[in-house]
């Protein structure tokens, strides 16, 4: 009898242990460790599939075991009863921590494969016992977020995670999603004083040509009059790729694109996206309150706040067909090369 009595507490223990190990890492960590090779991983991860049906194994054993413990021992001392009662509510109740990278993933692990088996056996029972029950069902906690700011400190927190796995520029972006809206189109535009404003009457020619490419702009401003003028009107915008095979001939008046839009330096760059938008246009100039030209801003300069680093590619060869596909082999191949590892077979 004593020995049965034994089993009874280690079946209840393990029923604890198990339960704890399951709940400490989630079912997408598992998978993906398994996919690493992590052989305790893929063990634990073929059982840990089940989801609510393991629950419903764990808590129909456990508390069965505790029960005809706890009935046992009171039949034969109230203070082993009392011990049993007290051990119990402290393994469940106050919440010891087992984690999976211990040694208590590693006695889950050994015995995943019987638990498999029993799972895969009576996971049509189990299933509909956790459906039925709603003590069952996974609890829905607080995230513990209630504004932008709190999501933002969250992505700094995982940015220095020991164990972050996630790319410190996909990190940024994020970061630069949520609070680039903050920003002012002040704070992100070309201001005036370094704009190279050309004249619609201007001749188009090689002098003209250096200028623009020496630049560092691809989208200048075409004034009506002169550029030099103190209070300048803009008319239209000379893209440089339009002067691309061009002739070297003609007026900037006949390639520039009519059509302005303005907005102003007070509005914030989620304003400024939206124009973008709604306009279908790549350059907004940017007025002050007194309608005064004070620079411009791109669709670049706010997806760099959106990035939180300057749009710079080294590959530029897009126009060249056999280089993009060239370049495009190689980034599937070094991903196939890193994701082509066995992964446990998920239960039926």
């Amino acid at each position: 009898m004593k020995l049965v009595y034994i089993l009874l507490v280690l079946v209840l223990l393990k029923c604890i242990l198990l339960y704890r190990v399951y709940h400490s890492v989630p079912a997408l960590e598992l998978k993906r460790r398994a996919r690493g090779k992590d052989h305790k991983a893929a063990a634990l991860y073929k059982v840990a599939s089940y989801g609510a049906s393991l629950d419903v194994l764990l808590w129909l054993v456990g508390t069965a075991s505790a029960a005809t413990l706890f009935i046992w021992s009171a039949r034969t001392n109230w203070w082993l009863a009392a011990l049993v009662t007290i051990v119990t509510a402290w393994l469940v109740v106050w919440n010891p921590r087992f984690s999976a990278d211990g040694r208590a993933g590693s006695l889950a692990a050994l015995a995943a494969p019987a638990y498999a088996r029993i799972l895969s056996f009576g996971r049509p029972v189990l299933g509909r016992l956790a459906d039925w029950l709603p003590a069952t069902n996974p609890l829905h906690f607080h995230t513990g977020l209630y504004e932008r700011k709190d999501l933002l400190d969250l992505l700094s927190k995982q940015n220095s995670q020991i164990d972050n796995r996630i790319p410190q520029s996909d990190l940024a972006i994020a970061h630069g999603a949520m609070s680039f809206g903050d920003k002012l189109v002040s704070s992100a535009m070309t201001p005036r004083r370094k704009l190279k404003l050309v004249g619609a009457g201007e001749n188009i020619g090689p002098l003209l040509m250096d200028e623009l490419h020496k630049s560092g702009f691809s989208r200048f401003p075409v004034v009506k009059d002169s550029s030099k003028t103190a209070a300048p009107q803009i008319i239209g915008t000379l893209y440089l790729n339009d002067l691309i095979g061009h002739d070297g001939t003609g007026k900037v008046k006949d390639l520039a694109r009519k059509g302005v839009f303005y907005i102003n330096e007070a509005s914030n760059l989620r304003q400024a996206l939206s124009a973008f938008l709604k306009t279908h246009h790549h350059l907004l100039v940017v007025v002050n309150d007194f309608e005064e030209v004070v620079g411009v801003v791109s669709i670049e300069d706010v997806l760099e706040q959106i990035i939180d680093q300057p749009i710079i590619d080294e590959f530029d060869s897009y126009e060249d067909l056999r280089a993009v596909a060239a370049k495009e082999a190689k980034q599937d191949q070094a991903e196939h090369e890193e994701t082509e590892i066995p992964v446990a077979p998920e239960a039926e």
